[in-house]
């Protein structure tokens, strides 16, 4: 299995590549701090992804799901400090084939590697149980579309609608208008208020 791993953290890609050195089944073939220009690079000389599904991982997905055939490789495990509920919902409605906390013993790590390598699904049970059970919340609270969620994150992490608009690759008046939705939607009434409940709702850490 050709792995490569993509984790804004040095010492977290040093310490799985360190893990999978003794699986004798998996190799490490790249690796790289962020998503940027990814993309590109992509092809069928990886068989895994991993990645550590902040905000360019999100992004990645989206764009992957529209040029990857179905069921094929390369496929896709997010390995994160997110243990929320709804994050693990949005990273795995963009496309992800697996999602598990990076603080999960490396076993458990090793053993989601290999099997949504072989085309699998992966969520701990845990997880499994708890977005079950929060599905018709979420969905009662109007679950935020992919686009949303990008659009919330990126103003709960304080970027100015200018900056999001360069990120996102849209109109200063296009994310004037997601951000009126997203107000619409969530019942709030403006940016510190989006902000509280981004870090309510596990979108953003404190």
């Amino acid at each position: 299995m050709r792995v490569f791993i993509v984790d804004s953290h040095p010492v977290f890609r040093e310490g799985l590549k360190s893990i999978l050195s003794s699986a004798r089944d998996m190799t490490v073939v790249g690796e790289a701090d962020s998503c940027h220009d990814l993309l590109q690079k992509v092809g069928r000389e990886y068989d895994l992804i991993t990645l550590d599904g902040e905000f360019d991982s999100l992004v990645f997905l989206q764009s992957l799901e529209k040029t990857r055939p179905k069921g094929r490789r390369p496929f896709t495990l997010v390995l994160t400090r997110h243990t929320e509920d709804q994050h693990a919902i949005q990273v795995l409605a963009a496309g992800a084939d697996g999602y598990l906390e990076k603080s999960r013993p490396p076993q458990l790590i090793i053993d989601a590697m290999r099997k949504v390598s072989r085309g699998g699904k992966y969520v701990s049970r845990e997880l499994a149980e708890s977005v079950v059970f929060n599905l018709n919340r979420l969905n009662r609270q109007a679950r935020l579309s992919n686009r949303e969620y990008q659009i919330l994150y990126l103003f709960a992490s304080g970027m100015a609608m200018k900056e999001i608009a360069g990120q996102l690759c849209l109109s200063v008046k296009t994310i004037s208008t997601y951000r009126c939705r997203l107000l619409e939607k969530l019942n709030l009434s403006n940016n510190a208020q989006l902000m509280r409940y981004a870090i309510k709702e596990g979108v953003l850490s404190e």
